[in-house]
């Protein structure tokens, strides 16, 4: 890919002067290069950033260096089409993912059969996840690409494969793979010039880091001249220019990262041969979160069917909100059920029992609003009825919230089905509570106990919650 965009920029300059008889200046380059660049493939102008997941700090990063390229499948070379957001998304993390979680065997990772195909994901976000992608194969956004993942699953290159890196850019239907699919996706930080009020969310190292020590991320990143040459296994510190006409946007994988080098390793989609050190590249720290990178997500893979059972304790517990209204002083109150579903008696002071407040598309802004002090015992079979007051926090935003009760928020007695262990609020079909002033309402709607994930696709799972609590609760 790196040589064909060599030929076109060399191409570019060329016509320019034989043109115009003269040398080109930097705004008739610029628009001349625009057309090339299209091959690069991505295009933030229509990127939804609202479903983020939590800012962490230097305190979540336990790790002086992470690196999944043992999981990643070859570097692959996207060719001359704007397919960047496919490679980096389907062929890279999907793939990795798998590896690392044990759906594939890593030792297979060279063989077209286990690796996930961009040009079926590309073909599926075409066909139905996304009314902005740019005609031909000349740029997408991340958004229909993972939606495309998530809901239809991706073939991999054995059944789509990109033969003599040529593909079709009409739009055919994808073929998917129903159990080859991820179950969430998350905006981990996007820059300041991103945001609707300019201010950047989560673009730090220690927070990237302490993301990456979960599994691989996917980035967008302005490349510049430096980056276009790179032909070394050194660290990238700077770019000679800023963002303009050929400095295109561009699609690619997060690997890992290394204390001792102060840098991220990326995996490019332009060949192991021509570009970079291998087909990686690591970036500075710094020159990342203030020039380079102005966007990272991450995915969630699918649970895998034959995953080992936990081990059996005997506890199982079931939670379930009945009411939550507003008392005349301003507080409020909730009322739920606490059911021993297992086979020994527990006393429910044996569970720790939350009431959490969260915000809609934004986990980093929740509140314990209530603890459970009570101390009943419960027999195997039994339901006790329990009550506790609670406020809005002074200091919760408006905004759109849920809240969420909780046994055994921090995993620490071992339930054997938690699932039922916890119970949302939400406001009719599923619409978030709106919180303003120390006040929650619904809107006019009718509050109704329901389980938030069960209708909305990339809702906050259990798992997410769950992660997020612990967390919270480490740093206390």
């Amino acid at each position: 890919m790196f040589k064909f965009f060599r030929k076109k920029f060399a191409i570019a300059t060329m016509m320019c002067a034989a043109l115009f008889m003269t040398s080109c200046d930097e705004e008739m380059l610029n628009e001349i290069l625009s057309i090339f660049v299209e091959m690069l493939g991505y295009d933030p102008s229509q990127e939804n950033w609202e479903d983020k997941d939590e800012v962490l700090d230097g305190n979540d990063v336990s790790n002086t260096n992470v690196s999944w390229e043992r999981y990643c499948p070859p570097v692959g070379n996207q060719g001359q089409y704007g397919t960047c957001v496919a490679w980096a998304t389907a062929y890279g993390l999907k793939t990795t993912l798998n590896m690392k979680d044990g759906t594939w065997d890593h030792a297979l990772k060279n063989q077209p059969a286990y690796q996930c195909s961009p040009v079926d994901v590309w073909h599926s976000m075409r066909s139905g996840y996304s009314s902005e992608v740019s005609s031909g194969c000349g740029g997408s956004s991340f958004d229909p690409a993972f939606k495309a993942i998530q809901s239809k699953g991706v073939a991999t290159m054995a059944t789509v494969p990109f033969t003599n890196m040529k593909m079709t850019c009409d739009n055919v239907a994808g073929k998917g793979l129903s159990n080859n699919k991820i179950t969430s996706y998350r905006t981990i930080a996007y820059s300041a010039e991103m945001s609707s009020n300019g201010t950047a969310y989560g673009m730090t190292a220690e927070n990237i880091k302490a993301h990456l020590q979960e599994g691989p991320l996917v980035i967008g990143a302005k490349l510049g001249d430096n980056f276009m040459a790179w032909n070394s296994s050194n660290v990238i510190k700077s770019d000679t220019k800023t963002y303009k006409g050929q400095h295109a946007y561009h699609a690619m994988m997060l690997v890992g990262y290394d204390d001792s080098k102060k840098a991220f390793r990326l995996q490019n989609s332009w060949g192991a041969t021509d570009w970079g050190d291998n087909g990686y590249i690591w970036v500075d720290y710094t020159f990342f979160t203030t020039q380079f990178c102005f966007g990272v997500w991450g995915a969630t893979n699918a649970a895998k069917v034959n995953a080992a059972p936990r081990s059996a304790t005997g506890n199982d517990v079931a939670v379930k909100i009945i009411a939550d209204k507003e008392l005349a002083d301003g507080n409020r109150s909730v009322e739920y059920t606490f059911t021993n579903k297992g086979t020994s008696v527990v006393s429910t002071s044996d569970y720790d029992i939350i009431y959490l407040l969260f915000k809609s598309r934004d986990l980093s802004e929740k509140f314990i609003v209530m603890e459970n002090k009570t101390a009943k015992n419960v027999n195997p079979g039994e339901t006790v009825t329990l009550k506790a007051t609670y406020q809005i926090p002074a200091d919760a935003t408006a905004g759109n919230y849920y809240t969420a009760l909780i046994a055994d928020p921090y995993e620490t007695v071992g339930d054997d089905k938690p699932a039922d262990n916890f119970s949302y609020l939400a406001g009719q079909d599923l619409a978030p509570l709106y919180v303003a002033a120390g006040r929650l309402n619904s809107n006019g709607t009718s509050i109704v106990n329901t389980i938030v994930d069960s209708k909305h696709a990339n809702a906050y799972r259990n798992s997410e919650v769950t992660r997020s609590l612990i967390r919270m609760k480490n740093k206390r």
